[in-house]
């Protein structure tokens, strides 16, 4: 094949008889159903199309897919780039082909900007070498469907229109790990085999009923098998099947994020656990730098890397691992190198520049460079100072506040009652008030064990219907683009009430959250015209109160009852 044909560029819907060379037997038949359960969910249009040209929209990941039938040895180590271009502007974007079984490559790219983008592709293998093209990418059809996390400064923001067009973004991540992100062996486990994939719209409805457009899933051993745990999942680190990333895996994964992208949300996802418990990379034979690492590495940034609608964390009570912060800090370089579309990756607990946000583990006492207070925050002051440290980009905390976790811990905590419905549901508020603190919320599982357990019918079991209406009313007010990206906190404008304010550089838009009032008090100075004032009562179901307009001054706002109030007092346009 002469370099720059297409012939043996082909369409999705193609499926070659030629056996794959991967996985045997077992890696066949996987594929084969991978490649029936992908069908119903491609992120191709392009069929019976010049293969040489086609038309996209804002946000939709494309695909194509190279024939290969001459490469030899492993071939998640053929190495082929592609190069986007942008024709007006010269923007670039550089991912890499990856290897789904029965010779084929497929590589995948997602536009930033309108119109035209030139591709080439690029290896040392000939066949997937020389390939062009071009992709026009169009407006979104369905302003709900976004882009790719960013920030600005110390708020979390997400792209609208395009990567210009950038709205505040309030992060919070939920976890149901009773029902679906199990960390154990049980049928719930989505991410266990694939006859659980029925089970990402069932996760998806139970984060909405929840409160929440974020879930979670933890991946650990799984890249190299789907199910695995941990490295005692194999024979030993060093293993055939963990020469080889696991297809299946991340087709399982990838509908999952593209469920939620579709429906306005996002995916949270820990790519590793607990060292102590084996589910780190050291543990390969190689070690954490080891060719096994690094070839994941490559293959988590081809595939990954073009979807929009995903954030990661390295692991967890990463403290355990011999070089944590270092190693952490290289494997966040590495993806952010390789995948072409930057994500904000994270590890709990440590500061450094490779990672996108700052992740605070919660116990104190441990020599992390990020923590809270021990089984913090404690209040609302450590979020504000927490949020003020670090300017430079946004921060989480990533310790799982889950449903009344300190009532159930095994040992003596400060303030066991910190997690109960109401410090919950201030908790987070406090986040959001902060200036956008990222949080994670949820349930741990019955089986997990003595650190966290779950009852279904004590106090550490499911959301209360009260508590998830009110994290439903929290997420619908922050809908609406109300944590714009020039807000800062400023509560000298509270007056006798416990609260908090938000306000806008131009102070025509501010925020206020009030606990536990029936009348509250704003000083409105600077204001410089009159804004509609609405009120949202926090415990029950999202409504919108109207309050009329307002001047600049100080004035009483009466709430009718007593709870915890925010108001919204400006013009909010939604995108």
């Amino acid at each position: 094949m002469s370099a720059g044909s297409f012939s043996n560029l082909i369409s999705e819907s193609h499926n070659s008889n030629k056996s794959t060379r991967c996985r045997g037997t077992r890696a066949v038949m996987i594929f084969l159903l991978t490649y029936q359960l992908w069908g119903n969910i491609t992120m191709t249009n392009g069929y019976g199309m010049d293969p040489t040209h086609r038309e996209a929209l804002m946000w939709q990941c494309e695909e194509w897919s190279v024939e290969n039938i001459s490469w030899s040895g492993n071939p998640f180590d053929v190495i082929a780039s592609v190069t986007f271009v942008h024709s007006s502007t010269g923007e670039q974007r550089t991912t890499h082909m990856f290897y789904v079984g029965d010779n084929q490559w497929k590589f995948r790219f997602t536009g930033t900007r309108t119109g035209e983008w030139r591709f080439s592709t690029s290896s040392d293998d000939t066949e997937l070498h020389g390939h062009t093209g071009t992709v026009t990418v169009k407006p979104r059809a369905n302003p709900q469907v976004k882009g790719f996390l960013t920030h600005v400064g110390n708020k979390y923001a997400i792209m609208e229109e395009d990567i210009d067009h950038l709205q505040g973004y309030v992060y919070q991540v939920f976890m149901n790990q009773q029902d679906y992100e199990q960390q154990y062996r049980h049928p719930s486990r989505i991410l266990w085999d694939a006859s659980r994939t029925h089970l990402i719209s069932e996760y998806w409805k139970n984060t909405q009923e929840n409160g929440f457009d974020i879930y979670f899933f933890a991946v650990f051993y799984s890249w190299f098998r789907m199910g695995a745990l941990s490295i005692d999942d194999f024979h030993s680190g060093a293993y055939p099947d963990l020469d080889q990333p696991d297809p299946f895996l991340f087709d399982t994964l990838e509908r999952a994020i593209k469920h939620a992208h579709e429906r306005g949300g996002r995916t949270h996802i820990w790519a590793w656990g607990d060292n102590d418990r084996k589910q780190t990379p050291n543990h390969l034979a190689d070690g954490f730098r080891g060719e096994r690492h690094r070839r994941l590495i490559r293959y988590m940034a081809a595939r990954l890397g073009p979807l929009p609608g995903w954030s990661m964390n390295f692991g967890f009570d990463t403290i355990e691992m011999p070089n944590a912060e270092i190693d952490a800090a290289w494997w966040a370089k590495e993806m952010n190198r390789a995948m072409g579309w930057s994500h904000i990756l994270t590890s709990r607990g440590w500061d450094n520049e490779h990672f996108g946000a700052c992740s605070y583990a919660g116990f104190g006492g441990d020599p992390y460079d990020l923590e809270t207070t021990d089984k913090g925050p404690a209040n609302y002051d450590e979020i504000k100072q927490h949020m003020e440290t670090h300017k430079d980009k946004p921060s989480i905390y990533e310790e799982r506040h889950t449903y009344n976790r300190w009532q159930c811990w095994s040992g003596k905590v400060p303030d066991p009652n910190r997690l109960n419905e109401a410090g919950c549901r201030r908790l987070i508020w406090w986040e959001a008030m902060a200036g956008g603190m990222g949080g994670f919320f949820g349930h741990f599982s019955v089986r997990f064990n003595r650190y966290g357990p779950f009852r279904p019918e004590g106090a550490c079991g499911y959301h209360p219907e009260s508590l998830m209406r009110a994290f439903r009313t929290h997420r619908d007010f922050w809908r609406n683009g109300r944590l714009r990206l020039d807000m800062s906190p400023d509560n000298t404008r509270v007056r006798d009430a416990e609260g908090y304010c938000l306000v806008g550089i131009d102070k025509n838009h501010f925020v206020f959250f009030f606990e536990g009032a029936d009348s509250v008090t704003v000083d409105l100075s600077g204001m410089p015209a009159s804004q509609p004032v609405i009120a949202v009562d926090t415990k029950a179901d999202y409504k919108e109160i109207d309050k009329g307009k307002l001047m600049a001054g100080v004035h009483t706002i009466h709430l009718g009852r007593t709870s915890d109030w925010v108001l919204a007092i400006g013009n909010f346009v939604a995108p």
